[in-house]
């Protein structure tokens, strides 16, 4: 018995790498998409109060008793 083939096709040897780029910047787009524009809490998120929509609850704070 004979060790593993390895074979060096060198015509294909960018397909990996050039997936492996677009992934990543796939991934980078939707990570700076969530956090910054998508969520409502960037700029132009419309979950704020400042545009005169007023229907969101206003977040009430209550001491603990016996302070």
């Amino acid at each position: 018995m004979s060790g593993p083939v390895i074979v060096n096709n060198p015509d294909r040897n960018n397909g990996g790498l050039l997936l492996g780029i677009v992934l990543t910047i796939v991934v980078l787009a939707g990570v700076w998409w969530f956090f910054l524009g998508g969520n409502g809490s960037g700029s132009s998120g419309g979950n704020n109060n400042g545009n005169g929509g007023g229907n969101n609850p206003v977040p009430t704070v209550a001491a603990p008793q016996g302070s």
